[in-house]
């Protein structure tokens, strides 16, 4: 009877070390949220050390995919005056 309640104590012990470790990926939302840029900032440096993490790490492909949107978001909200559109559009007037 004692070994029983060992191995079941044992077995609940393992399975919850396991589940621990195996924990889901992280989601683009939670990278896209704003309270976790600096765990953004952190995954894209780490994923920025293996050439091939975009491809093989879920958390990886999700961190880039949220900094791309968020820098798209960000070019969206920038205003710029009729003379920098015409410097970059070559739109100058001829005098």
């Amino acid at each position: 009877m004692k070994n029983t309640i060992k191995l079941g104590l044992l077995s609940a012990m393992i399975i919850g070390v396991f589940s621990a470790c195996s924990s889901e990926p992280k989601s683009l939302d939670y990278y896209k949220d704003p309270k976790n840029a600096k765990e953004l900032e952190a995954k894209i440096k780490e994923c920025n050390k293996n050439a091939n993490s975009a491809k093989t790490d879920t958390e990886c492909a999700n961190a880039y995919n949220a900094e791309y949107s968020k820098s798209f978001q960000n070019s969206k909200n920038t205003e710029i005056s009729d003379e920098e559109a015409a410097k970059y559009l070559n739109l100058k007037k001829k005098q």
